[in-house]
């Protein structure tokens, strides 16, 4: 609930200087001058911001989910359920954000609009499937559906971190080893090579002068990684280089197919859960087209969004050559036709999971042997730039 310090004439007519908390101004000037206080100045305080950012681990929030499901399926109210909710968890975020949500609630504060002042762990989405649910008197089910989607993103998140933990350990090790050998190895053969005056072949050539630029041009190569980067960010905030860098990365084989398929899965489950919870079709549509996280996909559900406030349905909507896969239109049309639209949403979700699961299988297996051949070439190809001269040397002694 927002805080205000107000300066304010008391009841005995001395200035005074007030801390007080209430839904709105309006409202509080109300209480102070049913107290015979008369404000004078009234200023909002801003709450911490590291209490608004406050945020739960995923298991945690689902688990608090499905408990507050349980006790609300069981007669108990908003406020008490979040009171013991509160009072059972240990110190730390879980109770602080519990205690604050249920002291709002329990002021007539609407468990949505109470859930809001916690920015990072209720964004916009979360929050309009928790104020369709109070609207619609379906909060259990919406708390529930919510839960099972954080539970599947949460599912599908390990299940790629845990795949890419081998290649990246792969990946790291051979930049760490080509980088020890350029940088500590190759100069000290070099060095010996001169010494003996050998007319070296030109892979060693172009070996000792990679060498010396990794030694001497360091920072460049460090400023110019770092420059990358920071193109990076820049092209995931302005529209026009998000939009070519996501069209270039859905072109990538396999790795492409992977990203349109979460970016698919993320849609569908956004859209089905706003839609299930009560939200206009429209702004489902315009949640879901924000949250897909690739800005092609995006761009042609906002333009299909455009044909249905026209009264076109959804599959028809969609813009000829759009980049979702082709299961998307057919199942959009079946459930559109039967009245089923949240079924077919729930359809595509889970179906885009799984295929975005087994191309990101099938990536990997592509993708290690590619680390091994890569890390054997390399390490081969610097062996062998040493090797040359060494076996030039030899002939020459034995011809000798």
């Amino acid at each position: 609930m927002p805080a205000f310090v107000i300066n304010a004439i008391g009841p005995d007519g001395r200035p005074c200087v007030l801390h007080e908390q209430a839904h709105d101004e309006t409202q509080l000037r109300e209480r102070l001058r049913n107290r015979a206080v008369w404000p004078v100045k009234v200023r909002p305080v801003a709450p911490p911001r590291q209490l608004t950012r406050l945020k739960l681990p995923n298991r945690e929030f689902v688990a608090l989910l499905h408990q507050l499901e349980l006790q609300l399926r069981a007669g108990v109210t908003a406020d008490m359920a979040l009171a013991q909710l509160a009072e059972d968890a240990p110190p730390g975020n879980a109770r602080t954000l519990l205690a604050h949500i249920q002291t709002a609630v329990a002021q007539g504060v609407p468990i949505h609009t109470a859930c809001r002042f916690f920015v990072r762990q209720f964004p916009p989405h979360i929050a309009a499937i928790i104020a369709a649910g109070e609207a619609s008197a379906q909060l259990p089910a919406a708390l529930r559906a919510l839960a099972g989607h954080l539970n599947s993103v949460d599912e599908l998140t390990r299940t790629a971190r845990r795949a890419l933990i081998y290649p990246a350990i792969v990946f790291l090790a051979t930049g760490g080893l080509v980088c020890f050998l350029l940088g500590g190895v190759v100069p000290k053969f070099a060095e010996i090579f001169v010494s003996l005056h050998l007319a070296l072949p030109a892979l060693t050539r172009a070996l000792i002068r990679l060498s010396e630029l990794i030694r001497t041009g360091w920072p460049i190569l460090v400023a110019t990684l770092l420059g990358a980067a920071a193109l990076g960010v820049v092209a995931a905030r302005a529209p026009r280089l998000r939009l070519a860098r996501d069209a270039a990365l859905l072109r990538v084989p396999i790795f492409g197919e992977t990203l349109r398929c979460l970016a698919t899965a993320r849609f569908s489950a956004h859209t089905r859960l706003l839609h299930e919870a009560g939200v206009p079709v429209l702004d489902a549509l315009t949640t879901g087209a924000e949250l897909t996280g690739n800005a092609v996909l995006s761009r042609s559900l906002l333009v299909a969004r455009e044909g249905v406030a026209a009264g076109q349905p959804l599959y028809r909507s969609l813009p000829k050559g759009h980049a979702f896969p082709g299961f998307v239109v057919p199942a959009l049309k079946a459930g559109e036709t039967t009245g089923q639209l949240g079924a077919a949403l729930h359809h595509i979700e889970d179906y885009a999971a799984a295929r975005a699961r087994e191309t990101l299988a099938t990536a990997l297996a592509f993708l290690e042997p590619l680390l091994l051949s890569a890390l054997t070439g390399v390490v081969g190809l610097i062996a062998l730039s040493f090797f040359l001269p060494l076996f030039s040397l030899l002939g020459g002694i034995n011809a000798r």
